[in-house]
This record gives structure tokens, sequence and C-alpha cells, in this order.
């Protein structure tokens, strides 16, 4: 009798606890903080593992609690925007400087913040608590730590069912599965760098077939962060492209993009690939140079070192390159795309016998799109930011405009090809502090606007038939007439032939199907 009263005494305990909520409270903000879907067994569990810690290693549970709510804290802001570590955060982290993770900083809502702040502090306060004199354990403390335990189980179990394999780093609970999806995205960066830095002194391997260049200037503009709903010439609802919605041209309104990220999506784009991993010696400007053309590359992104990303190292293989921002991406954020039209006016303006392959890379509408419009914008769209947002398009739309009357100016024949390297999605939908960021869940993080302008072209064309980045190789070849035995087109890509399903590379590095992926649709609520 005096046994089951004080279990039952110990189990009153344990429920009136204020430390037991507090834990609880801790939990799921641990839970939110580190991106990933909410979980009521595993904020349970880890209620249980904090209880458990208390009662067997007091000192340990303080230590690792603290650390986790830093991380947590520092983590939160990120986490809302983009989920829970992969490939592209960590790949970020190891490319990203000073200035650029000041401006991502100042994209965030202010509440973002005050919670993790929140986080930290509740850290502080589980560190502050006095330790109590020891006691027998209890059943209710047995049982906490078989259930946490237990859980511990349920996601490797589960796992068998997709792969037939138990892995014990499978485990479900968010701060494991944070550390190891860490350790093994930061892995998968870095061995893509030692990739990188491996094929970075090689020297191409194409063997090219023919040579038979239709144009003498061959300009490929590649944009940034542009959703085509956005874009008024590629069936958004603002009329913010005059030039483009009206040119002589081709005009491509199903061209799906590679990856949600620059670094990504480029590297598959503009690279040979075997087996899903880029060949970084045999890009467009080495296959350029190869067939006998002279080639420029002219940026609005930054370089930290000469073969440091994987743009940078394509960069580096044409004959001129010129940097804008002479360091780090962010090195001067004064510098605007339309100062890269000093350096095509300059090669334009004197006559070459060689065919010409010219490359400018663009901010083009990177966040923050207000840094880029120095806040201005025409049309006000829910907030500032994605009113910026829709006004960078129309500055595009201008350089693209005043490039095309250099390229007719100039009097040589031309072709010009104009694409984003990915798109984005919203964050804080339907508030006024609504912004877009980099994703991978999304349709709309794949629509990109592509487009040919060619100084023969007699007519404004709209190409509906589904066109994917991964196939980017194939179009070079065609459209300017290099051969080579590397790429084998399986159909035309300027016409309006089906080219098949249209696989797109995540965030986990993972291939996933187009058609599967969910809408992200473009609000059109103004003032």
């Amino acid at each position: 009798m005096n046994a089951t009263l004080k279990e039952a005494l110990a189990a009153r305990s344990l429920t009136l606890n204020p430390w037991t909520g507090f834990y609880f409270l801790q939990s799921l903000l641990i839970n939110l903080a580190l991106g990933y879907p909410f979980s009521l067994l595993y904020a349970v569990a880890f209620t249980c593992v904090l209880h458990v810690l208390w009662r067997a290693a007091p000192r340990t549970q303080k230590v690792l609690l603290g650390f986790i709510s830093l991380i947590a804290a520092m983590y939160y802001p990120f986490g809302q925007a983009y989920g829970s570590p992969n490939f592209n955060t960590l790949l970020a982290m190891h490319s990203t400087n000073t200035e650029e993770s000041t401006e991502i900083l100042t994209i965030f809502p202010w509440y973002s913040y005050f919670i993790a702040v929140f986080i930290f502090a509740l850290g502080v306060i589980a560190i502050r608590r006095k330790r109590e004199e020891k006691r027998a354990w209890s059943k209710i403390d047995i049982l906490c730590l078989l259930f946490c335990v237990g859980v511990a189980f349920v996601r490797p179990v589960q796992e068998i069912a997709w792969d037939g394999v138990f892995r014990i780093s499978k485990i479900g609970y968010p701060v494991f599965r944070f550390a190891h999806d860490v350790a093994i995205s930061n892995q998968q960066v870095l061995d893509e760098q030692a990739r990188l830095a491996q094929f970075a002194n090689q020297k191409d391997t194409w063997n090219v077939l023919a040579v038979k260049p239709k144009y003498h200037t061959y300009v490929v503009v590649i944009g940034e962060s542009a959703r085509r709903d956005a874009l008024g010439a590629f069936g958004g609802h603002w009329n913010n492209t005059p030039f483009t919605s009206q040119v002589n041209g081709t005009l491509f309104t199903n061209y799906i993009s590679a990856s949600g990220s620059t670094q990504k999506s480029l590297g598959l784009t503009l690279n040979h690939v075997v087996d899903g991993n880029p060949q970084y010696q045999n890009n467009f400007v080495t296959l350029a140079n190869r067939a006998g053309f002279q080639t420029w590359w002219f940026s609005n992104q930054g370089q930290i070192g000469e073969y440091d990303t994987a743009i940078a190292s394509i960069a580096k293989r044409a004959d001129e390159v010129h940097f804008l921002k002479n360091g780090d991406f962010e090195a001067d954020k004064n510098t605007r795309d339309d100062e890269l039209l000093k350096m095509t006016a300059q090669v334009l303006s004197t006559e070459r016998t060689q065919p010409q392959l010219i490359v400018l890379h663009l901010m083009g509408s990177h966040p923050q799109a207000c840094d880029r419009t120095q806040g201005k914008y025409t049309d006000f769209v829910q907030s500032k930011e994605t009113s910026c947002y829709l006004y960078s398009m129309t500055q595009t739309d201008q350089l693209l405009s005043k490039l095309y009357d250099q390229l007719r100016n100039a009097g040589d024949s031309f072709s010009l090809v104009y694409f984003s390297d990915h798109g984005l999605a919203f964050k804080e939908r339907g508030k006024a502090v609504q912004y877009l960021a980099h994703d991978d869940k999304f349709q709309q993080n794949f629509q990109v606007p592509f487009m040919v302008l060619s100084s023969d072209d007699k007519a404004h064309r709209l190409i509906k038939a589904r066109r994917s980045a991964n196939d980017f190789l194939s179009f070079f070849s065609q459209w300017t007439g290099i051969q080579a035995e590397e790429i084998k087109p399986g159909y035309r890509f300027v016409s309006s032939q089906k080219a098949g399903p249209v696989y797109i590379t995540n965030f986990q590095l993972q291939k996933v199907d187009y058609d599967h992926l969910g809408t992200d649709v473009f609000e059109t609520k103004t003032r």
C-alpha cells in the first residue's frame, strides 16, 4: 500500500512539476527551430530524455541543453525560411561571406529573432536550474527511460520498409537528425569541392566533330532568382517586361531549371554531366574554346578564389574574364548589372574574325530584391520586398533591351539567349513582411524564363513544350552549330517537339519528378 502510494505521489509530482512543462516547451521550440516537421511524439519523447538526464546526470543535461538551445536559437530564422540542414544549406555556409550573410540576415522578419532570443533565454533558465537531492528511481522515471529509448527506434524501423536496411543513425529525434544531416551534408559539400579542385586544372576532353555557327556573335545572359510568373512576358500578371513582351524572338513558357540554387543548378546546366556528376572541365565555355570561338565572361556576381565555386571555375576557362565585384559576392553592393554593358560595348566595338561567345552573369533578382532596385518599385504587391522583386524583373528587361540594341548596332549577325538559374518561394506568405527565398518543394522554384533572340527573327513566338535545363548543352550544341561526340541531342530544342519527363535535383541531391512537386502561386494582392 505504501509503495503504491509513493508511486502515485511520484507520478503526480512529475505531472505537476513545472520543469516538465518547461522541458516540453523547449522540446517543441527546438523541433520547430531546427526546421523539421512538427512531431508530438518526438516532443514528448525528448521531454522524457531531458527528464531522465536530469535524474541521472544533471550536469551533462545542463551542458547539452544549453548547447542545443544556442544552436536552435541561431538556426531558428534559417529553419523557418530554408528548412532542415541539407546540401544547399551547407554549400551556402561554405561559400557565403560576411557581406552576403549580413544581407541574408536582414531579410528575415523581426519576430523570428524575437523567438530565437526566447529559445536562448529558455536555455539559460534551464542551465540555472538548481540541483535536487538524489532519490531512488521511480517507476515513472523508468517508464520515461524506456519510452524515449523505444521512440529512438521508430524511424530506423520505418526506414527498413524503404530500403530494407536498419540504420541506427536514422534516429528521428530532431536534435539527432540535425547533427546527422549537418555531418552528411557537410561531407557532400567537401566531396563536391574536392571534385571541383580535381577538375580545376584539367584540360577539357571534348571531341568536336563539326563547327558550323549560323551567327557571328552568341550571347548567354544568366539571370538570377527569376520566377517565370513574375515576368509579364512569360505569363505574369504585371506589365513589367515591355521589351521582352514584344521583341521578335522565341520565348519558352515551360522551361524548368535543374535545381533550386545557383551553384547546383548551373553546375548541372552548364557542364557535361555523367552519372549525375558535373564534369567541370567539360562545360559550354571549354566547348566553345575547343571549337575556335573567342570567349568572354563578364559577371556581376563575386569570386572569392580562382576556382572556389562551380561557376567561378567555368568562368575562368574563358579567354577574357572580368568580375565587377573584385572579391566577394557582395564586395560592392552598388555594382549594377547595367555596368556589364560597358564591357559588351568594348567587345562589340572591335571587328573580329572569330565567332564570339559572350557570357553575362547577372545579380538580377537575388534576395534582397530591394537592394537590387535601391528600394524602388512600381506596383505594390503585399510587401515592399515582393514589390521590389517585381521591379527587378523590369531592370533585367531594360538591360536585355540595351544589350539587344548594342548587338544590332554592331552590325554582325547575332543570337542571344537569356534564362534564370532558378526561381524562389514565398515566405511569410500574406504578411506585410512577405519575402522570397530559395526552396525546392514547389514547381515555381524551378519555373524560370528562357528565350532566344536572333538577328534574323521576324516574329514574336511562344513555345509551350516543356524543356529542361538538364538539356542545356544539347541546346547549346544545336544553337552554336558545335557538334561534339559527348553530346547526343534527343530532340530539336527550339521546336514544339515533346521531350519526355523532367526531373530536378533537390537540396538533398535526390532526383525528383517535377510533376510530383507542390505549387506556390504568386498572389496578386495589391493595395
